[in-house]
């Protein structure tokens, strides 16, 4: 019955998605060290979300809560899994561009002892072992087929969608194409990329305490207290006062910390990268788990209060 299932689903998958959007999936599954095909792993994450769809839908039965919390937990699935990849292959390319400017001065060794570019690289990928090395040593294959060892380069960063490796590797083929001094241009490279990694890195460190603050507001304080305002409410009109505002405070309140979250993300991404846009990827993480804190402090409450 479950492979049945999973069958049906696969399929289904594989006729909705095109060959490219497939492509571009499954390059970050392997990013992030997950070697199954697109549609398998779309199919597992459809069932969950119905597998958990029902569990939340019994609880919000049997604790009378609403309905829109069975409906948060299941879109939970995809976004927790989605920002699981993102977060791997994020990971994955802050290693890239670490290792970057130790791999771009011993490059610059072996050219010095009389290596040409290409030759150096062919040469370096057989002691090197990172995820670096695992993309030149693609980029070098992918020349055995034809492709220009120059443009197989620049996929490198493309694929990675990196601008380091991008400015890099475009200063090595026109270094290379003009003649110039290679050597000596990649320790310049590599002593560049040593400042800004540590530039980020302080920077960073320096805003770490600001985007907590806006996390904990965002995500536990103003859901919570947003969540009990709600249940007080309720407990009100349970005791005979009945608030004028009760019918409006639900969507108010739930409204309220939706709009904060968005706009505490989109904060975040100014503060960390300055840029809003890059912001727009913790909308999916905090949005969520907002409005679960909102729902969760009403259930823990209303077992306190016996509303």
């Amino acid at each position: 019955m479950f492979n049945k299932i999973i069958n049906f689903l696969k399929r289904y998958t594989n006729n909705i998605l095109s060959d490219n959007t497939k492509i571009i999936i499954q390059r970050k599954l392997i990013g992030a060290d997950i070697f199954l095909k697109t549609e398998d792993v779309l199919s597992i994450i459809i069932l969950v979300m119905v597998i958990v769809f029902i569990i939340s839908f019994i609880l919000v039965l049997i604790f009378k809560i609403s309905f829109i919390f069975s409906l948060i937990i299941m879109i939970l699935v995809p976004v927790v899994f989605s920002l699981y990849i993102y977060y791997k292959n994020e990971k994955r390319l802050e290693k890239i561009e670490l290792d970057l400017p130790d791999y771009i001065r011993q490059l610059s060794a072996l050219i010095k002892v009389g290596y040409g570019i290409e030759s150096a690289f062919n040469e370096l990928s057989k002691t090197m072992h990172n995820a670096l090395n695992d993309e030149i040593k693609r980029a070098l294959l992918e020349t055995t087929f034809g492709k220009s060892f120059n443009e197989s380069l620049i996929d490198i960063a493309e694929r990675n969608n990196s601008e380091n490796l991008k400015h890099t590797f475009q200063i090595i083929i026109f270094s290379k194409e003009s003649g110039g001094n290679i050597s000596d241009i990649l320790d310049s490279i590599s002593n560049d990329l040593n400042d800004t990694i540590m530039l980020k890195k302080e920077r960073k460190a320096s805003v770490m305490m600001s985007v907590m603050f806006l996390l904990i507001s965002s995500v536990i304080a103003t859901p919570f207290s947003l969540g009990m305002i709600r249940l007080y409410s309720e407990f009100i009109g349970h005791m005979g006062r009945m608030n004028p505002l009760s019918d409006v405070i639900s969507i108010a309140s739930m409204g309220y910390v939706f709009i904060q979250s968005v706009l505490v993300s989109l904060l975040i991404g100014i503060v960390l990268y300055s840029n809003s846009k890059k912001g727009i990827k913790f909308i999916l993480l905090i949005v969520p788990f907002s409005l679960v804190i909102y729902y969760f402090s009403q259930f823990l409450f209303k077992g306190i209060l016996g509303v």
